[in-house]
């Protein structure tokens, strides 16, 4: 009878730790990151680690200690690169490891190799990591992408998918899944920047002229992801400046005083020449411009050049209408379309002849000129979009 107790005891205890074991939950706090474009070159294919942070996942378990396994996987489809199909770039595991607080993982910590990783308890514990890889990209197809990249110089466009697996549990030779994230990035990235206004080759600049001294810069770029447009606008000094490329390396109009060479505008591929913070320009002067792309990559922070294009501001004395000279009224033409600007401003129209009086409102408040150029901008660049027009005397 005795010993019939002892078993019962014993079963009972059993069965009150698989129960705890199982009522534990272990999840990821984190995210995976996105590049404006991948390189698979940020792999490396004996190991399968990588020096790019693609994911960083805080391990959580509402009791301790737990045993865990991390899985990744990234493959890629590219067209541009010759993979026409789902191909695995690296595909790897940890061994089980025994957690005994919140610990932070992340794609730099995995590989074939052991790595020494730390909790947050306090004091931190050591924990190994013993990574396995299980699949990775072909060699030969590997160098062979290699060689296309530096040859054409194109970036790696494609779709990308990376996966993560958590699989946790009281035994380490008894894992179970426990929680997965996974997305899925397409990535094209701009090849070139093409000027549109103001302005063309240098020796233009009698046909390339702008009539007011806030002239609104176009250009086209394709879309991109995370990508962040510069500008820099400078003038040109037949006396001191023997080229283009001289002039926009010298002395910036904008940015002004700002210790760059670049003037940050946000993603938008309009900007209009701003009421403040830069040096004004003048008229009868000659002034160049250019845009610059950057894009943050696996590789580090890509850059893309537009070419560098010239205009004048026509001179006081040139023949030219007071409006169409006044920044308010240009803006008002770049957000309203020619079509329904001339509806209004033309010969026998409402505003024809209007000038701008300084004195301006928003919402029945009385705001100042720039902060009508930042809605008219909004309205530029399709942020806010004008649903009637409304004229009163």
């Amino acid at each position: 009878m005795k010993n019939k107790l002892i078993q019962i005891i014993i079963m009972i205890l059993v069965f009150s730790n698989t129960s705890i074991s199982y009522s534990q939950t272990v999840y990821l706090e984190g995210q995976i990151f996105e590049y404006a474009t991948y390189y698979i070159s940020s792999f490396d294919l004996q190991t399968g680690s990588s020096q790019v942070q693609f994911f960083s996942y805080n391990i959580i378990s509402d009791s301790y200690p737990v045993y865990v396994k991390l899985y990744f996987k990234g493959d890629m489809i590219s067209e541009s690169l010759g993979i026409d199909e789902h191909t695995t770039i690296v595909e790897l595991q940890t061994s089980p490891f025994e957690i005994q607080a919140q610990v932070i993982l992340d794609s730099r910590d995995m590989s074939s190799e052991n790595n020494i990783i730390y909790d947050m308890a306090s004091p931190p514990n050591a924990i190994e990591i013993h990574g396995q890889l299980l699949d990775v990209m072909n060699p030969a197809q590997f160098d062979a992408i290699l060689s296309s990249v530096i040859t054409s110089g194109k970036l790696a466009d494609g779709e990308y998918t990376f996966e993560v697996k958590l699989y946790s549990g009281s035994n380490p030779n008894n894992l179970s899944f426990a929680y997965e994230d996974s997305k899925v990035f397409y990535i094209h990235s701009p090849v070139s920047i093409s000027l549109e206004s103001p302005g063309g080759e240098l020796q233009d600049t009698t046909s390339n002229i702008v009539f007011t001294t806030y002239p609104i810069f176009n250009w086209y770029s394709e879309t991109c992801q995370g990508c962040e447009n510069h500008i820099r606008v400078a003038e040109f000094n037949p006396s001191i400046h023997s080229s283009i490329d001289e002039a926009i390396e010298d002395d910036m109009s904008l940015p002004f005083n700002s210790g760059g060479n670049w003037e940050a505008i946000g993603s938008f591929n309009s900007f209009q020449y701003p009421l403040s913070g830069a040096r004004p320009l003048e008229f009868g002067n000659v002034y160049v411009w250019q845009i610059r792309q950057t894009l943050l990559s696996t590789a580090g922070q890509e850059e893309l050049l537009s070419p560098v294009y010239a205009f004048k501001i026509s001179d006081m004395n040139s023949p030219s209408s007071p409006e169409t000279t006044n920044p308010v009224i240009q803006m008002l033409q770049q957000a309203l379309g020619d079509a329904q600007f001339n509806q209004l401003m033309a010969a026998g129209q409402q505003l024809n002849g209007y000038i701008p009086t300084g004195d301006f409102s928003i919402n029945g408040i009385p705001v100042d000129e720039s902060s009508v150029a930042f809605i008219l901008n909004q309205v530029i660049n399709q942020n806010i979009q004008v649903q009637s027009i409304q004229v009163e005397d």
